[in-house]
């Protein structure tokens, strides 16, 4: 048996010549449908030697007399299987129905259109060339799309802040995604001057690159226009050269603002510096490096600079083009379905979307180069099972929601064991890592990690999100969290514990960046036994009430442990947190029993003042001073609002090896936790996924030491 050791992150994973896991099971009951690139829709595709071309064909089959009604496999052969159309499971089924690969082969599902590479051509037409930047002259190359059969080039449109986007046609070279062409490449431009006011729709800004921008036939922007938080596209209406100026078509969500932002020491600039800067998208004057495209829809004509090791395309390149928006829908209450074991790619949307689902489940799927989530499953879904997954370069992993909040009925939803990356392609706030709500989703044992903002944004009661590693959350905005949720009082009873939170740090202008943000008097919260370290703020309560933390490691905030505040006497969300107390029955006797602090807020004559919180018995230690709590406002520091007693400063002496992720107790730190019941911290072995995710072609066995 061979060992080969591979480090994924901060993560060490073990390859292992012998496959051991996921096993074709064969029941006495069960029929295989098998599906091939070479095979044909004719076929019965009862047999490896027959098989059927088409996943829609073998759908169809599903449903025929004498296999309805049986356990089903579909078992997916080596190769890529390319939609035509989207796959549409109509219906539920009585009896298990499962999308596999076939023997552990390497399968892609895609909602592509595979692109010969010797259809792309050098640039000659010297106007082409006159706008595009001249050290690409020799790199670009360009295809009239028609000739490899695509038409459709979708649309381009406004995305950003918590707006799904359905991604214009895109494209990828051996499994890796290009990017519009737009400037700066990797960092903003500020505004310096706004002539119509905060809610106009033209800007000035220092540069006079604008005139290669002239003639651009659908120019587009995307920025941080008010708030760093808050990110948007906007089209273009026109540039003015001679003033520096861009009018948009439309205003955005927050409106305008000048920027401050730098290149130095920008993570030092504060919320009153905030926002304000921009680029420009979508430019044939800007396809200026490897990566980038740019498709003239006048023409149908798309330029690219290939991303391949020398810039070049050879015959041997995989080039996929997005087509479909969709790759698989299944509709509205199905149940008893299963993916497992493949790869699902180049869409323009959700590689699996659903809702109100029940009984269905995503095994060692990897989903990579969409325009949304990877995996979705919305509404009220039942029993979902998100498992063993790798998610990365699209705009978000996973959605699930359900269980009924009014009667908390749990939902039974499972997510385990994912490998979440690189999750916020071209959208920032709202591609977050995981989104779920609803009530009791079970949240363990994954890795996410460089998460453009939160890594999970949750709402909802009774969830618990444990023995999870998170790192480097929240790189490109805000006054956020790596696991973030907020404004409501009614959404108890949940726990985040055993996790290990890790570099969640501020790199542009605005709010601070924590590790746990409980956000506008997001209330009850109950976090223990983590370990949080190399963190702007491990943890922040926003005005909130009845939170316990306890039990934690806090180990060097490059700002504060723990900040707390008390924005909620303001009153300023009073309407919306009341209107959310209001639309839940929680004074009758499920609620009250279940939170009967949240029930005696029906007497409470201040229900914006943040009782009820306790901080005790946390370890930690800081480089710089030796606050444990920042308060906003010395009024905060008393014990009706915040109870803090029992918690131990030590030094970096006082953990075995921090550096090595080993924060086992030694010195003054483990004697005092002998007194005070503190656990030994959780081993770092302990958190993340417990085997290796994704397909078993990617990983070849591999486990997770």
């Amino acid at each position: 048996m061979l060992f080969v050791r591979k480090k994924v992150g901060g993560r060490i994973m073990l390859r292992i010549a012998v496959i051991l896991v996921l096993l074709p099971t064969t029941w006495a009951a069960a029929i295989h449908l098998y599906v091939s690139p070479q095979g044909s829709d004719t076929n019965t595709g009862l047999d490896p030697s027959t098989p059927l071309k088409t996943l829609q064909r073998a759908r169809d089959r599903i449903d025929e007399p004498g296999i309805l009604g049986n356990e089903i496999y579909v078992e997916l052969m080596s190769g890529y299987h390319d939609l035509l159309i989207p796959l549409n499971l109509t219906h539920g089924y009585t009896a298990l129905v499962t999308f596999r690969s076939y023997q552990h082969e390497e399968v892609h599902v895609t909602g592509g259109k595979r692109i010969t590479p010797s259809l792309f051509k050098p640039v000659t037409d010297p106007v082409i060339l006159e706008r595009i930047p001249e050290e690409a002259h020799e790199k670009v190359r360009q295809i009239h799309l028609p000739d490899a059969g695509i038409t459709d080039y979708g649309t381009m449109s406004v995305y950003g802040f918590y707006r799904e986007r359905i991604a214009p046609l895109e494209l990828f070279i051996n499994g890796n995604p290009l990017r519009l062409a737009r400037w700066p490449n990797d960092f903003f431009i500020n505004i310096v001057n706004v002539p119509d006011g905060r809610r106009g729709v033209r800007f000035g800004y220092n540069n006079s690159r604008d005139a290669r921008w002239v003639g651009e036939k659908e120019p587009w922007t995307y920025g941080y226009w008010f708030f760093s938080w808050a990110d948007q596209s906007a089209k273009i209406a026109s540039v003015n050269t001679s003033s520096h100026e861009i009018t948009l078509t439309a205003p955005t969500k927050y409106g305008l603002k000048t920027g401050h932002l730098q290149k130095k020491d920008n993570i030092k600039v504060g919320d009153a510096q905030q926002g304000g800067y921009f680029r420009v998208i979508n430019m044939l004057s800007e396809l200026d490096q490897p990566g980038e495209y740019y498709i003239d829809r006048s023409t149908g004509i798309l330029y690219m600079w290939p991303n391949t090791p020398t810039g070049y395309l050879n015959d041997s390149d995989i080039i996929y083009a997005s087509i479909l928006d969709d790759c698989i829908s299944i509709a509205i209450g199905a149940n008893n379905i299963t993916f497992q074991d493949f790869t699902i790619e180049a869409c323009r949307r959700f590689g699996i979307d659903g809702t109100d689902l029940e009984s269905v489940s995503f095994l060692n799927l990897e989903a990579k180069n969409l325009g949304s989530y990877g995996i979705r499953s919305a509404g009220d879904s039942r029993n979902i099972t998100v498992s063993g997954c790798e998610i990365h370069d699209t705009d978000g992993g996973i959605n699930v929601s359900g269980g009924d909040r009014i009667d908390l009925i749990p939902s039974g939803n499972v997510i385990e064991d994912n490998h979440i990356y690189k999750v916020g392609r071209e959208t920032s706030v709202g591609a977050d890592g995981i989104s779920h709500s609803g009530v009791n989703n079970i949240i363990r044992n994954n890795y996410l990690h460089h998460g453009t903002y939160s890594c999970i944004m949750w709402s909802g009661n009774d969830h618990i999100m444990e023995y999870n590693h998170f790192e480097d959350c929240c790189q490109n905005a805000t006054d956020g969290g790596a696991v973030h949720c907020g404004r409501d009082w009614t959404m108890r009873g949940n726990h985040i514990r055993y996790n290990y939170f890790q570099n969640t740090l501020r790199t542009w202008p605005g709010g601070q960046i924590r590790g746990i943000m409980l956000d506008d008097e997001f209330s009850s919260v109950t976090i223990e036994h983590n370990v949080f370290f190399t963190n702007e703020v491990h943890a922040n309560i926003g005005g909130g009430r009845d939170t316990i933390i306890r039990y934690n490691v806090f180990y060097n905030a490059t700002e504060i442990s723990v900040d707390v505040d008390g924005r909620g006497l303001n009153g300023s969300d009073l309407p919306e947190l009341e209107a959310a107390l209001k639309a839940v029955p929680y004074t009758d006797a499920l609620w009250s029993s279940r939170y009967p602090k949240l029930a005696a807020m029906a007497y409470d004559n201040v229900p914006g003042a943040p009782r009820g919180n306790q901080i005790y018995k946390n370890i930690y230690y800081m480089v710089k001073g030796s606050k444990l709590i920042s308060y906003h406002g010395a009024y905060l520091a008393n014990s009706t609002y915040f109870n803090v007693t029992d918690n131990f400063q030590v030094q970096s002496s006082d953990f075995v090896d921090p550096e090595k992720y080993n924060f086992q107790l030694q010195g003054k730190a483990k004697a005092w936790a002998a007194q005070n019941g503190f656990d030994e911290p959780i081993p770092f072995n302990q958190v993340g996924p417990r085997f290796a995710p994704g397909p078993t072609y990617l990983n070849k066995g591999m486990t997770i030491l």
